[in-house]
């Protein structure tokens, strides 16, 4: 007598059999799983993988990407009226590009309360901002400083990092939707803190 494979010539072997079928029958419920464990599982959408990269979505602002051809061009600049922990008052980032090539990052606005912990910072441009509208532009591009910026052109993606002594590093992280028919896009800040490398 044959049982899936399983040959069986008295009852000892019948034993032999059953132990085979039992094991047939755990190899099917496992397959099982698997394939409904497979079929239920889908990509994740670029949103979640944005917020598990750089965390939350944090705020929105309204951006224009520069068609201007003049000397001293910016790529972008974005704007809001923000009212965050971290930073709040009127925001405005942008990436230019200097008379001699060189890009930097500045941060404009009115009022300008920032709390990252990086008191040198914090209180620059809150002394620059108050009662009146000032830019503060940042030229530095050597990573691991309190302050760093990182500008993706690739990726649109602008990200302003603190790294205040004693405290975990504040991160926001801004990507810009792609420039179509209007020059006019929004743009997602997402936030994060703790200590990266």
């Amino acid at each position: 007598m044959s049982f899936w494979g399983c040959n069986a010539h008295n009852y000892k072997d019948l034993y032999e059999i059953a132990l085979c079928a039992d094991n047939y029958y755990s190899v099917l419920r496992v397959l099982f799983l698997l394939i409904f464990a497979c079929s239920c599982t889908r990509a994740p959408t670029a949103e979640e993988v944005r917020i598990q990269e750089y965390g939350d979505l944090y705020f929105t602002m309204d951006c224009w990407w520069s068609n201007q051809e003049n000397y001293a061009p910016t790529y972008f600049h974005c704007s809001e009226n923000i009212s965050t922990e971290l930073i709040s008052g009127y925001v405005s980032l942008a990436i230019g590009e200097d008379l001699n090539g060189e890009e930097y990052f500045s941060i404009c606005g009115k009022d300008i309360i920032l709390n990252s912990g990086y008191n040198l910072h914090d209180d620059l441009i809150f002394a620059m901002t108050q009662y009146t509208y000032n830019c503060y532009d940042s030229y530095e591009r050597e990573l691991g400083d309190e302050f760093d910026w990182i500008w993706s052109d690739e990726d649109s993606m602008l990200q302003l990092i603190w790294r205040p002594d004693y405290l975990e590093d504040q991160v926001l992280t801004l990507f810009i939707e792609k420039k179509e028919d209007s020059p006019r896009v929004l743009g997602s800040v997402y936030y994060k803190s703790g200590y990266f490398d």
